[in-house]
């Protein structure tokens, strides 16, 4: 029989790397180093949350200000109109959203045992985020409520220097965050289940501040396209896309195994949603490429040369949302296999089937460790999206992916109170 698995109920993203050099703000040149408070994060996460455990703790009370994917277009689109007041609102509400939503993230890392906390791994992405509240509290104490068009330049300026100090990046935290998981694995303090609600929220969270932070420097900077609000396409063609990330999907496998099945994508070419494209793509490819592996693996062990049956891609939409339906004849999974398969870090090549690997085509240092599957759950649940498995033992999955339409009331900010 085909049993249907819903995914976690729960949510991820990574928290980012930064190099706290100064910060000098376009408008009013006002200079921010870490001359004064060198020091201050090459201690022990106690330290570090003792010395702002006020702080802290207010800000994480706070609301962090989850808003609909139509609110978020609809302020975007008079943002980008050259509409002062629109981007001044758009700055000030995300100042907010990111102090409170980052100090949630940090009050996640306070309750977790000290032998994970201190681990190096540990306790330097917790240092990454402590500088960033550090920040943006400084601007805060200065600079107050963003009320005009220089305060929206200067907040601009921190959010570029932010990003181009790779605080966005998700590669070398993600490779701490791997670290991370493996560590706090081997301890037997730690529950798992606990374990993995907290990497999943921390994932989530972060997402969140990524793309808020990105969209609103493309508002400000008004160099996108025509169909573009912000970091979001509003003419997005699903089926374009996954075209693309067929062939190059198809091409990868190839290259790693021999061979490919040939992965067939059918549905409207001219129909379209508003979403994030990276985000779709990442998550299209990465289930793509697990069933185009378990297709190879399985007729592999078969010992002989035969045709591989193809990957089939259906996508559906209506007015509300779309689906994406990847079908493959790969073998489906095993009971055990089907209830890690979401668990962070939970990766065996042999019993995984092809499901689970990390962006093996991209060199990130990630492949086989089990971050794949869960971070694509994490960018599809962020704004409301789903992903199903409806396993058939012995003949193969089908993997059913949601992405609610910004008409919809469900594509909203889904964020984790870590």
């Amino acid at each position: 029989a085909t049993v249907s698995v819903l995914y976690w109920d729960i949510h991820y993203s990574p928290p980012p790397p930064l190099t706290m050099n100064a910060v000098i703000f376009r408008a009013g040149l006002r200079r921010y180093s870490t001359a004064a408070v060198k020091g201050q994060y090459d201690v022990s996460f106690r330290d570090m949350w003792d010395m702002r455990h006020d702080m802290i703790v207010e800000y994480a009370n706070g609301d962090p200000a989850a808003r609909s994917l139509k609110d978020i277009l609809r302020d975007g689109e008079i943002a980008r109109s050259g509409d002062e007041v629109g981007l001044i609102g758009n700055a000030s509400h995300l100042h907010k959203a990111l102090t409170v939503r980052i100090a949630k993230s940090l009050r996640g890392f306070n309750v977790l045992p000290d032998t994970v906390q201190e681990h190096e791994n540990v306790r330097g992405l917790a240092a990454r985020l402590i500088r960033t509240l550090d920040m943006l509290h400084e601007f805060d104490k200065v600079h107050g409520v963003i009320t005009t068009a220089a305060d929206e330049l200067r907040f601009v300026s921190l959010l570029r220097d932010l990003a181009n100090k790779d605080l966005l990046g998700n590669g070398d935290a993600l490779l701490h965050l791997r670290e991370m998981v493996g560590k706090a694995r081997g301890i037997t303090l730690i529950d798992p289940t606990f374990f993995d609600h907290f990497v999943g929220g921390l994932l989530l969270n972060s997402v969140s501040w990524v793309v808020l932070i990105q969209h609103h420097l493309q508002l400000s900077s008004s160099q996108r396209g025509k169909h573009h609000v912000g970091a979001f396409d509003t003419r997005l063609r699903p089926v374009a896309v996954a075209r693309d990330c067929a062939f190059r999907t198809q091409t990868v496998c190839v290259q790693q195994m021999g061979k490919s099945p040939r992965i067939e994508v059918k549905g409207d070419l001219q129909g379209t949603m508003e979403y994030i494209e990276a985000h779709f793509r990442y998550v299209i490819t990465e289930v793509m490429k697990n069933s185009a592996h378990a297709t190879v693996r399985r007729y592999q062990e078969k010992g002989k040369e035969t045709t591989l049956p193809p990957v089939s891609v259906t996508v559906n939409s209506c007015d509300e949302e779309v689906e994406i339906r990847v079908r493959d004849m790969g073998g489906g999974m095993n009971k055990n296999v089907l209830h890690n398969v979401w668990r962070f870090g939970y990766t065996t090549a042999s019993d995984l089937n092809g499901l689970g690997g990390e962006e093996a085509e991209s060199g990130s240092g990630l492949a086989g460790w089990g971050f794949g599957l869960p971070r694509s759950l994490v960018y599809t649940k962020y704004l409301g999206g789903d992903i199903r498995i409806e396993n058939d033992h012995g003949t193969g999955c089908s993997v059913v992916i949601t992405i609610p339409k910004a008409a919809s009331d469900k594509s909203f900010e889904f964020l984790n109170n870590i």
